[in-house]
């Protein structure tokens, strides 16, 4: 115990809950005409997950390797469940209720995924057919049936470990345009067998939103409204046009940065850009006692950058609107909890060199 006061990172932690509390100011002002108080709840999901991210940084590295192949299948299990019993949200069976609380057991498939392609890339030399294929069947069965709920933003965003442990890892030539032709003939089939019009929309709509104003292209164009009308310095707290008349869908959610450029402005978004650049350049100086920590801090890490980027290229139409929130900051206890638990892990992995010398 006293270990882990002493030597876990401190400075990364502080960075961490400090954009835990702005995601709730935020959602404070975002959720101010409507109820219920969604900041409250925010407030409530971050205790909990730093209850949950201290226990699991008690764990012992090796203890969460073993684990993540049984976590993998029983996740698995209930995405099947929740693909038949699951709750009807917007049109997508991301939830499965158990008991008084709601989870979306997509946002927990992230962390044993990590896991166990981080323990495989430390097994092998490089990436051919067989490996790759091996890495892509334990990807692909979560966001297949991810894909069936459907929640397009969620598998996305897991693709983003595949092509993590790629650009870690040796890869034969081969397998790159293998790579690529496979993604040109999915997409087409994806795009023809299994987008619904309004996510094709989508799609289309965020390269000429005014087209498509009033549909599609809406929560585009308000956003960009929202940012540009933040100027320098904002237009205040919960003073902001788009945000408090309800302009902005979703603004507690996938467009929360919008509130953020609209009622702080540019140097509003500076500030919380710097706080993640701290919190990614810390941990991508990891270097760890063995490769599987490496390769499962580089992973997790680069998963968090990536929806990082899509979320804040959404909120300004330089991307499709896939639905997915800006980690640690946007109102969801599902996403924070695997998060923060993801994070724990590698608090646990940079604090073992200490641990074991002493």
């Amino acid at each position: 115990m006293s270990d882990l006061l002493r030597f876990f990172d401190k400075t990364n932690a502080i960075v961490l809950v400090t954009i835990c509390l702005v995601g709730i100011l935020l959602i404070a002002s975002a959720s101010s005409t409507v109820s219920p108080a969604y900041h409250l709840r925010q407030a409530a999901f971050l205790v909990v997950a730093l209850v949950a991210g201290f226990l699991v940084m008690r764990t012992k590295t090796d203890t969460a390797f073993r684990l993540a192949l049984p976590a993998y299948v029983a996740l698995i299990v209930l995405l099947l469940i929740q693909l038949v019993a699951g709750r009807l949200v917007a049109g997508t069976r991301s939830w499965l209720r158990l008991g008084v609380v709601s989870i979306q057991v997509s946002e927990f498939i992230k962390i044993p995924l990590a896991l166990m392609l981080a323990r495989y890339l430390a097994r092998i030399r490089e990436i051919g057919y067989r490996e790759f294929l091996r890495m892509g069947a334990m990807l692909g069965l979560p966001v297949v049936l991810i894909v069936l709920q459907p929640d397009m933003g969620v598998a996305f965003i897991l693709c983003s470990l595949l092509l993590g442990a790629l650009i870690l890892k040796r890869v034969r030539l081969y397998v790159i345009l293998t790579l690529v032709l496979s993604i040109l003939i999915g997409s087409v089939l994806v795009w023809h067998t299994v987008l619904k019009p309004y996510q094709k929309s989508r799609v289309i709509s965020f390269l000429n939103p005014e087209k498509f104003s009033q549909s599609s292209g809406y929560q585009i164009i308000q956003s960009r409204i929202a940012v540009g009308s933040g100027g320098l310095t904002g237009e205040g707290f919960m003073r902001g046009s788009q945000s408090q008349f309800e302009f902005l869908p979703t603004r507690h959610t996938d467009f929360i940065v919008s509130v953020l450029g609209e009622e702080f402005g540019f140097l509003g978004i500076s500030l919380l850009l710097l706080l993640y650049f701290l919190l990614f350049t810390r941990q991508l100086r990891f270097r760890g006692t063995g490769d599987a920590q490496f390769y499962f801090v580089y992973l997790f890490t680069g998963l968090i950058l990536f929806q990082f980027l899509v979320n804040i290229l959404m909120a300004i139409g330089y991307f499709p609107v896939l639905g997915v929130p800006l980690p640690f900051v946007s109102y969801g206890g599902s996403s924070l909890l695997s998060f923060m638990i993801g994070e724990a892990l590698i608090f646990r992995m940079k604090m073992n060199p200490f641990i074991h010398e002493n």
